[in-house]
């Protein structure tokens, strides 16, 4: 079942002049929803407070994503780059909104870095004895 229709169904109940706790225990039974006590004085104070409210959730999505780098400062980045050949760090001096860290992210997303070359791995370790003179 929906929360809309347990909120409103809440509602009724409490307009009958159940209490909280006793709400609770037929929502409970009636519907096999668990729920707080708290949450349902929440509920009745949102609804004291707003004008209109169709008890539905509100969205949690934040309204501004503060970490999200937008296309103008990554062309400042890309244009820095491709102009100058500078690193991460030194970018970070001239771009002041963003991190180096971030400027790091751009330039490897568009495939700007230089990694090094990685060394061959090593063979296998011979020891080295010098031959004892005894064991002729």
């Amino acid at each position: 079942m929906k929360k809309e229709l347990i909120r409103k169904e809440f509602f009724k109940l409490k307009l009958k002049g159940h209490s909280y706790n006793q709400c609770r225990k037929i929502l409970s039974i009636k519907y096999n929803y668990e729920i707080t006590n708290r949450t349902l004085k929440r509920w009745m104070s949102r609804l004291d407070n707003e004008d209109e409210w169709d008890l539905r959730d509100k969205s949690r999505k934040p309204k501004i994503i503060h970490y999200k780098i937008n296309s103008k400062i990554e062309k400042k980045v890309i244009e820095l780059r491709n102009k100058t050949g500078y690193g991460a760090n030194k970018i970070a001096c001239f771009v002041k909104e963003i991190s180096d860290t971030s400027i790091r992210r751009i330039l490897e997303k568009k495939k700007l870095t230089n990694h090094p070359k990685r060394k061959k791995k090593r063979n296998k370790y011979i020891r080295w004895e010098r031959k004892h003179p005894n064991s002729l």
